[in-house]
């Protein structure tokens, strides 16, 4: 099985999105977090470029990375954040939040299956029901 070119780099930039996003949760430094942060806006960028939405894909770099990321960095610097205060480590953190996650985790996994289930269940395959296929082989322009 041979990857083209297209899945290699769509591979690349889902690791290094879903890497950074996490990273950006779980470092202790809002300076490291912030520039984690342009890591995950700029993949997701070129995720949304690979995909053909150029357009996109380039607005949500220069508008993400080029301004909101840029303010963030800001306004850290200008409240001048001590070290001392973030001496959390990252096992308390996750003990304490990872219950909650979880939960939260679960409901919006089960919501997600409720609906598809609901949804799924009155259509035939991708097309539509039985009727809606019936209709759309008679169509000219649909066959």
């Amino acid at each position: 099985m041979t990857l083209s070119i297209h899945d290699l780099l769509f591979n690349l930039f889902s690791l290094l999105t879903i890497a950074c996003a996490f990273t950006v949760v779980t470092t202790p430094s809002p300076i490291h977090s912030a520039l984690f942060l342009v890591g995950t806006f700029t993949s997701a960028g070129c995720l949304l470029i690979l995909f053909g939405a150029e357009y996109l894909g380039i607005t949500f770099i220069i508008v993400y990375v080029g301004a909101i990321v840029i303010v963030f960095l800001f306004v850290i610097m200008m409240l001048n954040i001590k070290q001392a205060e973030l001496k959390e480590s990252l096992r308390s953190r996750l003990s304490r939040y990872l219950p909650a996650g979880g939960i939260l985790s679960f409901i919006s996994l089960s919501f997600i299956l409720i609906a598809l289930r609901s949804t799924s269940s009155n259509y035939v395959g991708s097309f539509g029901t039985d009727s809606m296929l019936a209709q759309s082989q008679d169509h000219p322009y649909l066959s």
